[in-house]
């Protein structure tokens, strides 16, 4: 019985291994989930590959696994897909034959996963030497403090904390302790110095090496602090000039050609296809800087969106897309460069250009431009609406730019994130009006948020749906 259980949990440990950056896992039943003794669930521990984290500049473990876990789970039997997991940096347990110990994972993990801790493990009162020598360095001291400025944690903070999972340091929140580190040391040490962190002790030594050839902070960098004005600042600052070369603000002659053909080749396609209907185009404003931002189930919503757009803004508008799908692979390309620019892309991900994306996009509104936009950054495996990324609230406030919620329905039947290929099935493309910044701020600060991007995010999210129920 027990060989056959620990066979079964293996195929799943297997299954799950080949579809996301994982270095090992270990699935057991979880018993007595939310107070309920009978209530049983499977439950993986996961170890991530950090390495093809940052082959790929992945900083947000749990939303990258989860994706991919939910996107595979679709073709298991429901008996056989995980109910959650927790993740963990450090190795799992094995036995001196070299085997993973289920026991001990179970033993150790269990009544955490019940208790619904994550993040690192308990530890000695007493740190190791290594570990004081860190912390008690003038590096660690000041990293230290500028991480629980930020995380507001105010228990002691250890070289194994996760920067993610036990002190909530997003991708957001990386960009404002990058200021802060450099405020700390008065020196100029790159996103991509805190990127590749994902523990404390991965911080400190980065920061050690990084202050070693670190410059002094640049003169449009100074200044920019972590106050209430901090997004203002810190998006005001022009992007990279190679960034700028990117960004093509008029309509040249081989643009313009270019986008005409990618227009009508989208129209076309989306009208043979998948039969595509437009409601409200007239929503959208000819001029002056807006956000379309839609619900995101589907490689086909951006394309969806491009093909029901009225010439003249289909001609404006820039898209904002997840980097790693796209452009990676031909970073170097120069005929890729050219595309992308003339298309009005504007790539991003989550760890070493996010800011720098975030900018860009803050210049193409500031121009009076139009971006397409979708706040919940992955897409959705279920079809609903899923919680918007605090980076939308704060590009829709510091800019002012009008909002138009999008609601795109049939593509996620069409193309669903689990399917390999899209089949043909009706898509529908509803325009909603435009939205006042202002109004969203005041409405989402009354349903219980404090933080003014949160309270855009909230009501925004708020409007798209009610579109979608209409």
């Amino acid at each position: 019985m027990i060989e056959a259980q620990t066979s079964g949990f293996k195929e799943i440990e297997d299954f799950y291994t080949k579809v996301a950056p994982v270095k090992e896992m270990c699935v057991f039943a979880v018993s007595g989930m939310h107070g309920v003794r009978k209530l049983k669930a499977l439950w993986a521990i996961i170890q991530p590959d950090l390495d093809n984290f940052r082959k790929f500049g992945e900083v947000n473990l749990r939303s990258v696994i989860k994706e991919r876990f939910d996107n595979a789970s679709q073709s298991l039997p429901f008996n056989k897909r995980l109910k959650g997991f927790t993740i963990t940096l450090e190795d799992l347990p094995h036995t001196q034959a070299g085997e993973l110990n289920r026991s001990a994972v179970k033993e150790v993990y269990e009544p955490r996963v019940i208790a619904g801790k994550e993040g690192a493990l308990p530890v000695p009162v007493e740190l190791s030497s290594e570990d004081i020598l860190l912390t008690e360095s003038v590096v660690g001291t000041r990293i230290l403090k500028c991480l629980k400025q930020q995380s507001g944690i105010r228990r002691r903070i250890i070289p194994e904390d996760s920067l993610e999972l036990d002190l909530g340091i997003d991708s957001l929140g990386r960009i404002e302790l990058t200021s802060a580190l450099e405020s700390a040391f008065s020196a100029d040490l790159k996103v991509e110095t805190i990127s590749k962190a994902f523990s404390v002790k991965d911080l400190i030594l980065g920061i050690t090496d990084a202050l070693r050839g670190a410059k002094d902070i640049p003169m449009e960098e100074q200044g920019i602090s972590s106050g209430p004005d901090y997004w203002k600042e810190n998006l005001n600052v022009l992007p990279k000039k190679e960034t700028l070369q990117m960004i093509e603000l008029t309509n040249g002659y081989f643009a313009w050609a270019f986008r005409f053909i990618l227009t009508a080749t989208d129209c076309l396609i989306f009208k043979l296809f998948f039969s595509i209907k437009v409601e409200g185009a007239e929503n959208v404003p000819k001029q002056g800087a807006y956000i379309l931002y839609g619900n995101h189930t589907s490689f086909l919503d951006g394309p969806a969106i491009g093909a029901s757009l009225p010439r003249r803004p289909g001609f404006q508008i820039f898209y904002f897309v997840f980097g790693p799908y796209f452009f990676r692979p031909f970073v170097k390309s120069r005929v890729l460069r050219n595309l992308v620019k003339m298309g009005r892309f504007i790539p991003f991900d989550f760890s070493t250009h996010f800011l720098e994306a975030l900018r860009s996009c803050y210049f193409v509104l500031k121009h009076g431009k139009g971006l397409c936009f979708f706040p919940e950054g992955l897409r959705s495996v279920t079809g609903e609406v899923g919680e918007f990324k605090k980076g939308f609230g704060i590009l829709a406030k510091e800019t002012g730019a009008k909002l138009v919620p999008v609601a795109i329905e049939g593509a996620h039947e069409a193309w669903p994130s689990t399917s390999k290929y899209p089949k043909c099935h009706p898509i529908r493309v509803r325009f909603g009006l435009p939205l006042l910044v202002g109004d969203l701020e005041k409405e989402g600060l009354t349903m219980g948020t404090q933080d003014p991007y949160e309270a855009i995010c909230l009501a925004a999210r708020k409007a798209l749906v009610e579109i979608q129920k209409d």
